[in-house]
């Protein structure tokens, strides 16, 4: 892990190698849309074996190299509801809303920046979302609409900062959100949405 993060964060004050951390995880560690069931797949070293994750695995991997280059992270668990979700996923999971959806705290020049690295560029190109950037100075969380100004998503509910991410929190929470989901449809659609 330490040296990833020597690698890609280059030279420069923290706030631009932070930046050059989250261009890396958001851009070269696709976006799956999935959450995974075993403790096991929320390591740092397994996410970046793998190339792939969820919001919750990247911003793992987020934490693991900011920390690798000596940069204060966190996990950051919220609500976030999101308007953009075809009507199928709705109904299947019986809600619009990604619960205990994960993101970064990150500590630069005296105080935590939010950062969401989730979306890859294919998803963002797909959808017509709006690209999240980090600059190092600025929170860095999905914009409000999409490229095509509809509406994209909120962040409704912080549950917590965490050291090291909660799991039997989580997933009691992803059973309890999701206790009517359509498990068989999810599966039946893959990792696209």
């Amino acid at each position: 892990m330490a040296a990833m993060a020597h690698r890609v964060q280059g030279d420069g004050p923290p706030a631009r190698q932070a930046a050059r951390l989250f261009e890396h995880v958001r851009d070269e560690i696709q976006y799956e849309f999935r959450a995974k069931l075993t403790q096991d797949e929320y390591r740092a070293s397994r996410v970046l074996d793998d190339g792939k994750g969820f919001c919750v695995q990247k911003a793992i991997l987020l934490c693991a190299l900011l920390r690798a280059a000596r940069i204060p992270s966190a996990i950051v668990l919220c609500d976030l509801k999101d308007y953009t979700l075809p009507t199928r996923i709705v109904e299947a999971m019986g809600t619009d809303t990604m619960f205990h959806h994960g993101l970064n705290a990150i500590y630069l020049d005296g105080r935590w920046r939010l950062a969401d690295v989730s979306l890859s560029p294919d998803v963002v190109e797909r959808k017509r979302y709006r690209r999240v950037d980090f600059n190092g100075e600025d929170d860095a969380l999905f914009p409000k609409t999409t490229l095509d100004g509809l509406p994209h998503a909120e962040v409704i509910r912080f549950h917590g900062m965490y050291v090291d991410l909660p799991f039997n929190q989580m997933m009691g929470a992803f059973m309890a959100a999701y206790a009517q989901a359509d498990l068989a449809a999810l599966a039946e659609m893959g990792y696209r949405f």
